[in-house]
């Protein structure tokens, strides 16, 4: 399942328990302290960013990735 969070994503979070590596996780503010994904895991990064805007994190070849809502679309097509 996907998580969607309408406010501050804090914590652990898991999308795509059962292994589904399609499933993504969004919010409003994106704040954790670790993101999972199927089998996929990572960190939050050490520096905050100076601006928050609606984000979306997602799985690639390459491992978790994070996009702004509004590309997001753009990069599943």
């Amino acid at each position: 399942w996907d998580v969607l969070v309408w406010g501050n994503l804090r914590g652990v979070v898991q999308a795509g328990a059962s292994g589904n590596s399609r499933c993504y996780i969004a919010a409003l503010r994106m704040e954790p302290t670790q993101l999972r994904i199927a089998d996929a895991v990572a960190r939050a990064p050490e520096k905050p960013p100076s601006q928050y805007v609606p984000e979306v994190a997602y799985v690639t070849p390459e491992g978790i990735r994070i996009a702004k809502v509004v590309d997001f679309h753009k990069l599943r097509s």
